[in-house]
This record gives C-alpha cells, structure tokens and sequence, in this order.
C-alpha cells in the first residue's frame, strides 16, 4: 500500500514540474489551429533537391502546353517532286533554246527533257562545202576535163512533222572553176534546186547521223575570154537524184555536223555564144539539145548546220 502511494506521488511530481518550466503564452493572443497555420504561410518556391541524381531530374514531366499551342507538323517530302513538276510545265508552255550561249559553254539539254518539248514545226539549214566532178557531161568530153571542181553553199528549209524526219526543198550555188587551159582567164557558176526528205536516226541523242535523199533541176554556166574570142556557155538538166549521208552534233537547239553527197545528173540542154573580139565574123550563136547526153555526177563534202 505503502509502495503504491509513492508511485503516485512520484507521478504527480513530475507532472507538476512540466507545468511549472512551460513557457506562458503571449497575452492577447491565442494559440493558431493548423488550418489557419497554412493559410498564412507564403507559397515556397519548389527547390531542386541537391542530393537528387540527374534521372530524379529528368523523371519530372514537363508542364503540358495547352491545346491552343499544339506543334504544327509541315510535311514536304513532296516539296521537291513539286517543283520539277512545276519548272518542266512552264519549259513546256515556254521552251527556250539558249542560242545566246556561246558554242564553246553550251551544253546539251537531257534526252527526256528534249523529248517531252519536242513539237513539229518549220526548220531550215545550211552547208558549206567543196564537190568534185566526175562522169562525162557528153559524149565527147568527160565532165573533169571541163570542170576542176566546185565551191557551194547550199540552204534549205521545210517541215519537221516528227523528230526523225524532214520534208522540204534545197537550193545550192555553187562557185565553179572551169579547166580553160592555154592563157584564157575563165569562171563559172552552178545552181542545184529541188526537194529532199532527211532523216535522223537518233533524232534526240547528242550525236546523231541522218541520211537523206532528194532530186531536182541543174543549172551551169562558164564563161572565158581571149584577147580574140570570148564565150558563155549555159548547160542545164533534170538531177535524177542524190544521196547524202552525215552526222551531225547537238549543241542545245542547234545542231552542226559533216556530211557527204554524191549526185547523178544528165546535161540535156545547151545554149553557147561565142563574140569575135576583133570584130571579125568568128562568133556565133547557138541553143539546142545535147547530142548524145550522159551523166556527170557531184561528189561533195562539207559542214552543216541546222535550226529548228
């Protein structure tokens, strides 16, 4: 009994000395409660912990943006595709053919690209070359024993109605140089004309050879003069037909080249005028048929070129 009464004495006494070491509260103001305790406290800024690693760091989720700023993806893997597509329409409707560039920078256009631009139209050219005489313009005299040999120039022009053919008409003039002999000073002139088809092989490769056929009408005149006599003569005939056979090199729209051509034709025609210098009664005049035609042939080589 007596032990428990100690107990409990000993209970009160420390109870009594806890109260008795606490700290009073501040007159006229009571104790807060928990609630009004946060509301008065100041939001703290979040701080990163120090001790957290760098994949605590990148754990946090960033703050979500709202959906009026969703990223706007541009998709152009079409974008290239396009504009090719745009810059063959507009060569098409407006082709150019840069002829302004010099022969020496210019370069060819790609096949496919000549391909799809292609169009049937007028186109013309033009040669320069040197021919040789052979065959006989008659019975009695071989064609190279009148005639050393030819200076032409020869043009044409027509249609192209596909890549790989033309149809028009030639015309060559030609500065001949007659054989005179003796001391005879003498010239002479020779003019082709008529129609030819030409066709290209490999019409839009950057080389490209071409074969042609064509026919027509043939003109020479050749005139000489002594200090006794001088003369004209004029010889003239069908040109049953000539070949011509060449290659010619792509420079853009344009094209040049070397070609050959061999003609067979027959003189059936003739007209000569001989004066008398002195004034005597040697000269004459004369026209007519040839007695006994045969055929003379042109043998030609040259430069070309070719606007379309």
């Amino acid at each position: 009994m007596l032990r428990q009464s100690f107990v409990l004495a000993l209970a009160l006494g420390v109870t009594s000395a806890s109260a008795a070491f606490a700290e009073p509260a501040p007159p006229g103001k009571g104790a807060k409660s928990k609630k009004d305790a946060k509301k008065a406290a100041p939001a703290e800024e979040k701080k990163p912990d120090a001790s957290a690693g760098p994949a605590d760091a990148k754990s946090e989720k960033p703050a979500t943006k709202p959906s009026s700023e969703e990223d706007v993806v541009l998709d152009n893997r079409d974008l290239a595709s396009r504009r090719v597509k745009e810059q063959q329409k507009q060569e098409e409707e407006h082709p150019s053919f840069e002829n302004d560039t010099p022969f020496a920078n210019s370069a060819p256009d790609p096949v496919a690209l000549r391909e799809q631009r292609w169009k049937p139209g007028f186109g013309g050219g033009y040669r320069l070359g040197f021919a040789f005489p052979m065959g006989s313009a008659s019975s009695a005299q071989k064609f190279s024993d009148a005639v050393d040999g030819m200076i032409f120039l020869w043009g044409e022009f027509g249609y192209w109605p596909d890549p790989h053919l033309f149809a028009g008409l030639f015309l060559g003039a030609g500065y001949v140089l007659p054989d005179c002999g003796g001391n005879a000073s003498c010239s002479g002139w020779d003019l082709r004309g008529g129609p030819e088809v030409v066709v290209r092989v490999m019409p839009f490769q950057d080389v490209t050879p071409f074969l042609g056929v064509g026919a027509g009408y043939e003109w020479l005149t050749a005139s000489a003069s002594t200090e006794v006599l001088s003369s004209r003569q004029t010889v003239h005939g069908f040109e049953l037909v000539h070949f011509q056979a060449g290659i010619d090199v792509r420079t853009r729209g344009d094209f040049y080249g070397m070609f050959l051509f061999y003609s067979l034709s027959k003189f059936t025609k003739e007209s000569l005028k001989v004066e008398d210098e002195t004034g005597g009664n040697n000269g004459f005049d004369r026209s007519g048929d040839i007695d006994d035609p045969k055929i003379h042939s042109w043998l030609g080589i040259g430069a070309r070129g070719t606007l379309e």
